[in-house]
């Protein structure tokens, strides 16, 4: 099955939505970053915020993995999808993580972009783009 232009949109709109994921995640970063104060900081004391917040530097590997996912959306390469649902699940791992612990407000729309996201990247229109670059007579049940 050859691929609309409809589902080249498709794909170019999940890259320009992860984008938007990492954009999202570098100002939630930041704002939580400008929130601490640096001469009291105390990563052993009881101060959950200060930890809250050092612990926010696990979605740096995430954001860099959504970032190299959207940049290969938006340039077709197959190996986009791959990072994009790591990158995703990755993101989840840690909000579901730092939910248990800290229980942190940002971590809920996180959360809900990435099931969003990965439930859009398992879309049809997305599958029939990169399985038929394949090109090796697979097909796609939809």
């Amino acid at each position: 099955m050859e691929p609309n232009k409809a589902a080249y949109r498709t794909v170019k709109l999940i890259g320009l939505l992860l984008i938007l994921e990492v954009v999202a995640l570098v100002a939630i970063g930041g704002f939580e970053f400008f929130q601490i104060r640096w001469g009291g900081l105390n990563l052993q004391g009881s101060r959950h915020n200060d930890v809250e917040i050092a612990v926010y530097a696990m979605f740096v590997p995430s954001g860099i993995l959504t970032l190299m996912s959207a940049f290969s959306f938006l340039f077709m390469r197959r190996r986009g999808w791959l990072l994009a649902a790591i990158a995703q699940g990755l993101s989840l791992a840690v909000s579901l993580w730092l939910y248990s612990w800290f229980q942190p407000s940002y971590v809920y729309p996180i959360m809900a972009y990435c099931v969003l996201m990965i439930l859009y990247l398992n879309s049809h229109d997305v599958r029939v783009v990169f399985l038929s670059k394949q090109g090796s007579g697979a097909s796609v049940e939809g």
